[in-house]
């Protein structure tokens, strides 16, 4: 195992996450989280989250708070799979915002909507 699939299997197993499932109750819910599409923005047109922002990784830190609707707003970070969104997680919660990751990112949340078809499950390296 890769120094980095060590790191991003201990952040899975340590930072607040989410399932499809939870994260359709929060959307729906009084207190609405701030949903980033972490990936980059020609990603995000290929297919995103229905409500979801893009704002890739590399722009995050210096632009999260302008989307925020209040400081304490609870923020949920989704990548195609797993990796970038771990990462966005651990560095929002230093920088002392709540929130969390989806599990499985965007092929996760396809399979719980039923979009995933053939060339999806391909495009997010889902078996």
């Amino acid at each position: 195992m890769s120094r980095f699939e060590i790191l991003i299997s201990h952040l899975e197993a340590t930072l607040p996450s989410v399932s499809p499932s939870e994260l359709q109750a929060l959307m729906t819910s009084e207190s609405t989280p701030l949903v980033i599409d972490v990936r980059e923005a020609a990603d995000h047109q290929l297919g995103a989250i229905e409500g979801s922002i893009s704002l890739p990784r590399a722009k995050l830190e210096a632009n999260i708070e302008k989307h925020m609707s209040t400081p304490d707003q609870k923020v949920i970070v989704y990548c195609g799979n797993r990796g970038r969104s771990q990462l966005v997680c651990r560095l929002l919660i230093e920088m002392g915002i709540d929130a969390a990751f989806l599990r499985g990112g965007l092929a996760n949340w396809a399979a719980y909507q039923g979009h995933m078809n053939d060339q999806t499950k391909q495009r997010f390296d889902v078996p």
